[in-house]
């Protein structure tokens, strides 16, 4: 099947977390990096990709959640945090079957020439409704079956921290399982930051970013997809984040550096026996030797977490 045009791509790829496309690997070096650079700075993206006229969910505004006993406003904010973010190509038919049971309802994107990105992003949130705790996440770009438009969204395959609230928070207001590590930790040096599992004696799982970058953002949306309820009443949504940020660098194929441990040793997230491994899906794409194609790193950042919203495909 043929690539969508690099100008539909384009219009429909959201900054930062879908920053690079499939055809960029088959043009010279140089047009790559330009075109990769000018897609994270894209910020076009419809605030409403999807509104049902009914049930459409929270109110963007002043819906208010339990968690943990106390109240949760929405839209969440996050007021302080750092965030580095690396994407690789990997093998669409491998994406799919790592989709599990939202196979029915979700395609992996394919950027071009059997590709999909995959995300991996580590954020430190020091200042945010939801706590504050490092986090680790693996996404990839989907698209919703049916759907004529083919928009792009987020998928999460794992997400890992290091607190019950913001685990606790994810479920009911988005239907989001994340995994509960505490021995996730941040580490920062003077050129990198590391996000991870502390480990003096040999590989485990975590992720080096290179610290870098002057530039600034604002109001970049971007656009996630997850299911809510249970039985019949199990639904679809999407949400809307907006993050800006300073001291904000992107570069293709950055010395960003993956290791992964085994799940026997103690040193991957599969701490609570439930959810999958995540050294053990990252194995599956075939990743860890090799350098992404696309990474950024963000200083400063500040983000608004919209609430979840029904999918509705306009006919």
């Amino acid at each position: 099947m043929a690539s969508a045009p690099p100008e539909a791509l384009l219009r429909n790829m959201v900054s930062g977390y879908v920053n690079c496309l499939g055809e960029l690997a088959a043009i010279a070096p140089s047009i790559a990096e330009k075109a990769a650079m000018e897609l994270t700075r894209r910020s076009d993206a419809s605030p409403q990709p999807y509104l049902s006229d009914v049930d459409a969910g929270p109110e963007p505004n002043g819906e208010i959640f339990e968690v943990d006993g106390k109240p949760f406003a929405m839209p969440a904010r996050v007021l302080d945090a750092s965030q580095g973010w690396a994407m690789f190509f990997v093998d669409t038919e491998a994406a799919n079957r790592s989709l599990g049971a939202a196979r029915h309802i979700l395609s992996a994107f394919d950027a071009g020439g059997g590709r999909t990105p995959l995300m991996i992003v580590g954020v430190d949130y020091r200042n945010s409704d939801f706590g504050v705790y490092p986090e680790f996440v693996v996404a990839l770009t989907v698209t919703v079956k049916d759907d004529p438009a083919r928009q792009l969204f987020t998928h999460y395959l794992a997400i890992v921290v290091t607190q019950e609230f913001t685990k606790e928070a994810a479920r009911i207001v988005w239907g989001l399982e994340k995994i509960v590590s505490p021995k996730l930790a941040v580490g920062y040096a003077a050129d990198n930051v590391l996000f991870g599992v502390p480990n003096a004696k040999g590989k485990a799982l975590s992720i080096r970013f290179p610290r870098f970058g002057d530039a600034r953002s604002s109001d970049l949306p971007t656009f996630s997809i997850s299911q809510r309820g249970a039985g019949p009443e199990r639904r679809t949504y999407w949400a809307m984040t907006t993050k800006s940020g300073s001291g904000e660098g992107t570069q293709i194929g950055g010395s960003v550096i993956l290791e992964l441990g085994t799940s026997g040793d103690g040193l991957c997230l599969c701490a609570d026996g439930k959810s999958v491994c995540v050294c053990e899906m990252l194995r599956s794409f075939d990743i860890a030797d090799r350098l992404p194609a696309a990474n950024g790193w963000t200083e400063r950042q500040t983000a608004i977490y919209g609430p979840a919203r029904l999918l509705d495909f306009r006919r």
